[in-house]
């Protein structure tokens, strides 16, 4: 089956959903969404099983610039190898169980069709992200997942109770929907900073190789004299780019204020999809960064500190959520870590890993909101094994595989970045040690705030989640406790087989590190998961948990955002205030220049109907004047001869 089809299917799912949401009543909508994921899901599991040692190139979709005598190509297409093809999996598989749950989770949110046509949406983009042959197909599925996250983040945009007839829920509504939109448009206005990068890296790697296609590239840059500088120059303006989407520092603090949008949405953005694009980029550009010692050395460093900060932020948060949230930034920072310092297959499984335990971990969270009746203060749950105890167990899998305890996959793919980590500089190796142990403390903060001790919510009688929402987290706490498997290493008897498969489309740089030596830094690494969740179990005990002026600079985490509000917002609010007073008081010129730049474009707005019919029939018209254009200049020609 054609490439093509994995990212046609949920976009036909979406053209369907939103051109035709009448005709799925009920919750067809969301099962049809389901579906498309799914059947793309078979079509990357078959391309996946039928992978050898060649990867698979799709016919060239589009060639913008043919003049090869240049020796310029801006050919886009679908290419598929072992990378790629675990991303496929990765997106189609944990996508599909969060749009099942989602069938659930949604049921009762009157724009329940809309919310699966934008994740099918979703999905597609970040299938044709993964899947593109250059970067420019590329940038687009990165700027059509920057859209998408931006839909669903301010899904609920005018509140969940905007229309109640009690007055204080409807202020709290509106309270909300000023949240949420303010949410998505931060993670949108904060991509675009990112884009730029990502953009101009493109442009230069173009004026020094003369294309953009990825396999080519890597032949060109092989073969070619290294432009060193130019190629560091690139590198870095890439990881602006993967830093932007990835949410490193410091472009960190929209991803935190992403739990707007429903529980389901922070679970494809922050597992599956969105996130992992900024690791995906750099594993994907192996063949420049191995050429750029100082980028690489930026990107382990930005994933160092990242994963320090989103640890310590984590610390002391409240909401259930953002918990997770600023532990999806930790993360990314430990795979960027291991991409930095080349280790990509270490980046890349703990990528595989960290979809299944946080996917699994959100969709808890979820179930425990769902039964709270919307309430997400972790202080005001506890004791909630009693009322969902299958969740509870799935919950304890994904905290025991995030904190790195054998045998959970965790402990297997954060094992190998440390490992990493410590053959290339003792520094980042103690920095990641420290992280390791500050993850199993907040995530057992987490965990015991939330099942043990006594109930203190204030809905009477929580309820389990409903068998359509308790498959898929079965099966993702399976995958979180069993996929560490698929890469033993050698010291504890194992042939390392995910980086044997990813050795095909990726360098896997091997570590001189004797196993001795290795199985003592397992021990340390086994020893700071155990550790943090003592220290956990013990201030739990005690009724403390992280206060005191550690406390408050992590419930502020680490007051990075007040610091932009400071250096940025404030002033740029300021001025606009300023400018407004200024113009009130004078003469109203400003307000006059607006005013006329409005009434312009309000004079185009006819233009934009809103009716497919009119936009149909510009279309035609307008590829009518192209093909009379090309047939008068070819008659020219002709003439001409």
């Amino acid at each position: 089956m054609p490439l093509y089809l994995l990212p046609l299917l949920p976009l036909l799912g979406f053209a369907l959903l939103m051109l035709l949401p009448k005709a799925f009543p009920g919750k067809t909508g969301g099962w049809l969404a389901s579906g498309t994921v799914l059947a793309a899901f078979v079509i990357a599991l078959t391309r996946y099983l039928g992978l050898g040692g060649t990867p698979d190139q799709e016919t060239v979709i589009a060639n913008w610039l043919p003049n090869m005598a240049l020796g310029k190509n801006l050919s886009v297409g679908f290419y598929l190898d072992q990378l790629s093809s675990v991303m496929t999996l990765i997106i189609t598989g944990i996508g599909f169980l969060i749009h099942v749950y989602s069938v659930s989770y949604m049921s009762h949110d009157a724009k329940f069709t809309r919310f699966f046509a934008f994740l099918n949406f979703f999905v597609s983009m970040m299938l044709i992200l993964v899947l593109a042959d250059s970067y420019p197909l590329m940038f687009v599925g990165w700027e059509g997942v920057g859209m998408a996250s931006y839909l669903l983040i301010g899904f609920w945009f005018n509140g969940r109770n905007s229309e109640a007839s009690d007055r204080d829920v409807r202020e709290a509504s509106d309270r909300e929907a000023v949240a949420n939109s303010n949410a998505a448009r931060k993670a949108f206005i904060m991509n675009r900073i990112g884009d730029l990068g990502f953009m101009l890296g493109m442009f230069l790697l173009y004026k020094l190789y003369g294309t953009l296609n990825i396999p080519e590239l890597a032949a060109r840059v092989e073969g070619a004299s290294v432009v060193q500088a130019g190629i560091e120059l690139a590198c870095l303006f890439l990881l602006v780019g993967a830093v932007g989407k990835s949410g490193q520092l410091p472009l960190t603090t929209w991803l935190p204020d992403a739990m707007a949008g429903p529980t389901p949405v922070s679970a494809l953005i922050h597992a599956a999809t969105m996130v992992t694009a900024g690791v995906y980029l750099v594993a994907r550009s192996n063949f420049l960064y191995d050429l750029a010692p100082n980028a690489s050395m930026w990107v382990a460093w930005v994933g160092a500190l990242t994963a320090l900060y989103g640890a310590l932020s984590a610390l002391n948060q409240h909401d259930i959520k953002k918990i997770l949230a600023y532990s999806t930034v930790s993360q990314l920072g430990y795979m960027f870590l291991a991409v930095g310092l080349h280790s990509y297959s270490a980046g890349v499984f703990h990528l595989l890993t960290h979809a299944f335990f946080k996917a699994l971990l959100f969709l808890c969270a979820g179930a425990v909101i769902h039964a709270l009746h919307e309430e997400q203060d972790v202080r005001l749950m506890g004791g909630m094994r009693r009322f969902m105890p299958m969740t509870h167990l799935f919950s304890l899998m994904g905290v025991l595989a995030i904190a790195g305890i054998p045998i959970w996959s965790g402990f297997f793919s954060k094992d190998a970045i440390l490992a990493a980590a410590f053959d290339a500089n003792p520094l980042l190796y103690l920095i990641g040690l420290g992280v390791a142990f500050l993850t199993a403390f907040y995530m057992g903060r987490w965990y015991f705030l939330v099942w043990r001790g006594t109930y203190r919510g204030h809905v009477a009688h929580p309820h389990e989640a409903d068998p359509i929402m308790l498959a898929p987290l079965g099966i993702l706490a399976a995958l979180a406790t069993l996929g560490g498997f698929l890469n033993i290493p050698t010291f504890l008897g194992g042939n390392h087989a995910f980086d044997s498969f990813l050795s095909k489309a990726v360098p896997v740089h091997a570590h001189e590190i004797a196993h001795s030596t290795e199985l003592i830094l397992t021990l340390l690494a086994v020893g700071a998961g155990l550790g943090g969740l003592f220290w956990a179990w013990t201030e739990h005990r005690s009724g403390l948990l992280a206060h005191g002026p550690l406390g408050r600079t992590s419930a502020a985490a680490l007051y990075l955002n007040d610091l932009y509000d400071g250096l940025f917002s404030n002033p740029s609010r300021g001025v606009a205030y300023g400018l407004d007073v200024v113009d009130r008081g004078v003469d109203g010129t400003v307000g006059g220049i607006a005013r006329s730049a409005s009434g312009t474009g309000t004079a185009f707005t006819w233009w934009q109907s809103g009716f497919v019919r009119a936009y149909a029939v510009s279309m035609l018209l307008g590829t009518a004047l192209m093909v009379g254009y090309w047939a008068l200049k070819t008659i020219g020609m002709g003439g001409g001869q």
